[in-house]
């Protein structure tokens, strides 16, 4: 059976190599040159920035154990890092991936057939089969199955029309958030590399450069309250990146002007409300939804929502 698998996160990442491994023939498409999705990496002189989630935790055996069994142990480890304050579900700190984070996704995609750079702008539904479509509305080709893993609005828009679908996707809410990564002369001496809620405007802030495998000094990101990103949502990176050295130079480094490296907004960084629901599918329609914000807001829930969904479609099969 032919699959086209929209959004290379952890839920998409994770979803095509189940499929794949039911004897499917997976396509898995993203807009981004790589793999990630919200746990995307950056490449910075030499080294790496974990822009997207800083780390993700596994709350279940379940997820412990999946990791254990299916990603090389080089290729992710313990991050058993110091943090002050209180951290929320999405906050707790258990993994990285090495050298980045988004080896992770790397090394669960495999050999599957991944089109990177590829925006899926349109679907029909034709002949019992699904017309993907880029947004320069050329025809990509045609699959018996599909399955979306994109945040909630940009599923939405990939929906509308199909009411069984469209109704569910768009009770769901999600919130941004702008991050700013920062480096320092000298680092700070706060005794944790994660501080929660460190100050006004400030949801997080994460040494970078104490993650094994980094290769950079005095490395930070800043991520912003969802209030305050949505506050400056549409002003220009480099001008956020500057309020956000400044909130992080009055509160931590009065004495050195933080360098801004880069910003980066990410208009759908968490979820608001969730559905309240491991997976949306129809069976008629030979189409499926999943991702975190099916059932929640974590890496850990990314994976549940896509491991679900495929034991699924296994036994519709």
């Amino acid at each position: 059976m032919k699959t086209a698998v929209v959004g290379a996160g952890m839920a998409g990442v994770t979803i095509a190599r189940q499929l794949a491994g039911q004897g499917m023939e997976v396509t898995l498409f993203d807009k981004s040159k790589g793999t990630g999705g919200r746990m995307s990496s950056r490449a910075w002189q030499g080294g790496w920035i974990d822009h997207g989630a800083p780390s993700f935790a596994a709350r279940t055996e379940a997820f412990a154990g999946y990791l254990r069994a299916q990603v090389p142990s080089n290729v992710y480890q313990p991050w058993p890092a110091r943090v002050r304050g209180v951290p929320n579900n999405d906050e707790l700190v258990g993994y990285i991936g090495v050298p980045r984070n988004s080896s992770i996704t790397r090394s669960l995609l495999g050999a599957i057939n991944f089109q990177p750079s590829t925006r899926i702008a349109g679907l029909e539904r034709e002949d019992n089969r699904w017309l993907l479509f880029n947004d320069g509305e050329t025809l990509l080709g045609q699959w018996d199955l599909l399955v979306v893993t994109a945040p909630a609005p940009q599923t939405l828009v990939l929906v509308r029309g199909i009411p069984e679908l469209e109704k569910q996707v768009q009770q769901a809410e999600m919130e941004p958030c702008w991050v700013a990564a920062v480096q320092l002369t000298n680092p700070l001496n706060e005794g944790a590399e994660v501080m929660i809620d460190p100050a006004p405007g400030l949801r997080r802030i994460i040494d970078n450069s104490a993650k094994p495998g980094r290769n950079n000094n005095g490395v930070y990101l800043l991520q912003a309250t969802a209030d305050w990103s949505q506050e400056y949502l549409e002003e220009p990176p480099e001008q956020v990146g500057a309020r956000l050295c400044d909130l992080f130079g009055q509160n931590f480094s009065p004495a050195q002007r933080p360098q801004l490296l880069f910003a980066h907004r990410w208009r759908y960084a968490f979820t608001k409300k969730s559905l309240e629901k491991d997976f949306l599918w129809s069976q008629g329609l030979q189409i499926g939804i999943c991702g975190d914000w099916c059932r929640g807001r974590t890496v850990e829930d990314a994976w549940t929502s896509a491991m679900a969904l495929a034991g699924k479609i296994s036994g519709e099969s």
